[in-house]
């Protein structure tokens, strides 16, 4: 498996993964419940470190296709700035959560402050990394940084 196979296969999984483990999270707040709390922060973290494989394959993956004809260096570009960004939000989302686990299982009383604080963080950690998973998109897909309609042509 070459760098822009694996980049296509892993890159959704901190997206969908990382949201799907705050709504556990905030659900586990919400409902005052310390398990569901565990199992969404624990979730995160593995999904924040699924960031790693997808932005080291980046580079890989941008090598096969920066020559092909209609690809944009400009949108490559943007995409790449937006996943350092991403990496970084990610890992420190990620170090929050792991932080908040420890001081929870130790039963400390900054559990809960560093649980909304990681609530805030993963947040925006999640809305940075799905704005670059829709940069990524505009590489192939360049109608998606349109915001015109498309037109129709009829034939008849």
């Amino acid at each position: 498996m070459d760098p822009l196979q694996l980049h296509l296969l892993v890159n959704h999984l901190p997206i969908i993964g990382a949201l799907t483990a705050l709504i556990v999270v905030v659900i586990g707040v919400i409902r005052k419940d310390a398990t569901i709390r565990t199992v969404g922060l624990s979730v995160y973290a593995v999904m924040a470190l699924a960031v790693l494989p997808t932005y080291f394959s980046g580079e890989g993956a941008e090598e096969r296709v920066e020559n092909i004809a209609g690809i944009s260096h400009d949108v490559i570009h943007e995409h790449e700035e937006s996943a350092e960004l991403s990496l970084t939000v990610m890992l420190i989302a990620a170090a929050v959560a792991l932080a908040t686990l420890l001081t929870q299982w130790k039963g400390m009383s900054i559990a809960q402050p560093l649980t909304y604080l990681f609530v805030v963080i993963a947040l925006m950690a999640t809305l940075q990394i799905a704005r670059t998973g829709h940069e990524g998109g505009k590489i192939r897909r360049p109608d998606l940084g349109s915001a015109a309609p498309s037109q129709h042509i009829d034939n008849d």
